[in-house]
């Protein structure tokens, strides 16, 4: 089965950069493709990997909820299978699916089982699935596989984040859904480090904090001109960071360099 890492936070923390840089390490360093999930409603994984998504799993929720599809021919199973395997963006090492705009009103609990059913599939065939969640955790229960290997969860270095970080590992505790192995992860953090304050709070919270990622310029300057990470530095300091943290929580049998890096 795939290994599945989730990446969680509250917007702005830049959970989204280090979901790509995340896949950048896996498809490069450790030479093997991977299964992108953005599961963010404020899509942007895409952008940052270097493609320009169309297609999305809620425009096809939207077109079976609303009937615009002619099932002649096959079932509603296969055509949903077909339409999301349609949906995928292939590029060499990893592919790309996009959930889209969260749900409106209307149910659309066959089409979440059958993608549920989907990318369990896709599990037995990437050795790594890397999902860039939402704000909250609730994808981890209704969108996505029920079983996480490795949640990280992004927090700015602020108290406000350390309340945040709080809630949704609470949130993560009460979902029906396996976690393995979760991490807070602080991103962000300028160079004169954490704020006495900010150290406190985290101690009176009981947040241990697995890592420790600094604001980083070049990171910035990409995403400001909209390039993708992949233009980023190999030597990049957040960039190597971020590989030694890895290094140390994935298991040494994924951390076996494959001599294909394609999907």
């Amino acid at each position: 089965m795939a290994f599945h890492i989730a990446v969680a936070g509250k917007g702005g923390t830049g959970k989204s950069t280090l979901s790509a840089l995340i896949i950048r390490y896996i498809t490069e360093e450790i030479g093997k493709p991977v299964s992108a999930v953005d599961a963010d409603p404020n899509a942007s994984l895409g952008s940052l990997l270097g493609l320009h998504v169309q297609n999305t799993v809620a425009d096809l929720r939207e077109d079976i909820v609303e009937k615009k599809v002619d099932f002649s021919g096959m079932s509603k199973d296969r055509y949903i299978e077909y339409a999301i395997e349609e949906s995928i963006l292939e590029k060499e090492k990893f592919d790309l699916l996009t959930m889209g705009r969260p749900e409106g009103p209307k149910c659309y609990c066959y089409v979440n089982n059958l993608l549920r059913k989907y990318l369990d599939k896709v599990g037995t065939t990437y050795p790594f699935i890397v999902t860039d969640n939402e704000a909250g955790m609730e994808h981890l229960s209704r969108r996505t596989t029920n079983n996480v290997d490795l949640l990280l969860i992004v927090s700015e270095p602020t108290i406000v984040g350390a309340l945040t970080l709080q809630r949704i590992l609470a949130l993560a505790d009460s979902l029906p859904v396996t976690i393995r192995q979760k991490f807070c992860i602080l991103n962000r953090v300028p160079r004169n480090g954490i704020h006495e304050n900010l150290q406190q709070k985290l101690s009176s919270l009981g947040i241990e904090i697995a890592a420790i990622f600094p604001f980083d310029q070049e990171v910035y300057d990409t995403a400001a001109c909209g390039a993708s990470v992949f233009e980023i530095s190999r030597e990049n300091e957040l960039y190597q960071k971020l590989g030694k943290f890895l290094q140390k929580h994935l298991p040494a049998s994924m951390l076996e360099k494959s001599v294909s890096g394609s999907s």
